[in-house]
């Protein structure tokens, strides 16, 4: 009997360990997520903003684009017309320095801009948008969908696009 009894207990500490140690993988793998990182990096060559001679009726445009690595974050400004951006900008900033990063432009009717990829170069994101502060109202956001390659922003009279290259 006490060998049938040894027999169990070793197979049960075998499964135990087995547990624990599928538990652990588990964890670390979730844990790469809590540590930011899931998501993307932005690997853009380049940034081309090409205004047209009639953008933003003859004015000046003021335009972000935002990097965001948190999903509640990202469904928030999914939501968010650019006015309420740059109103609230330096706000959810301040309040989420971990959630966002942006770079800011101001562009004049007629120009054409090449940034460097490098300028977006930092941790994953979960996602990205474009944001125009145009004079009329309208969402004027644009969801970006690829991290690489050339990316081209196009503001037009009273609306933008984002043409994504390889």
């Amino acid at each position: 009997m006490k060998k049938v009894g040894l027999h169990w207990r070793a197979r049960l500490a075998r499964r135990v360990a087995a547990l624990l140690a599928a538990s652990g993988v588990a964890l670390a793998l979730g844990g790469c997520s809590m540590l930011g990182l899931g998501g993307e990096k932005a690997k853009w060559s380049e940034v081309t903003f090409t205004a047209s001679d009639d953008v933003n009726n003859n004015s000046p445009v003021a335009v972000d684009v935002v990097l965001v690595s948190d999903p509640a974050m990202l469904a928030r400004l999914a939501e968010m017309p650019a006015s309420k951006w740059f109103v609230a900008r330096d706000d959810l900033v301040s309040t989420y320095p971990k959630n966002l990063r942006y770079r800011s432009w101001e562009i004049v009717p007629g120009q054409h801009m090449d940034v460097s990829g490098d300028a977006f170069a930092g941790s994953r994101v979960a996602g990205a948008f474009v944001f125009a502060n145009y004079q009329d109202p309208g969402a004027h956001r644009a969801r970006i969908e690829q991290f690489s390659g050339h990316m081209v922003v196009q503001l037009d009279s009273n609306n933008l696009t984002v043409v994504d290259s390889k």
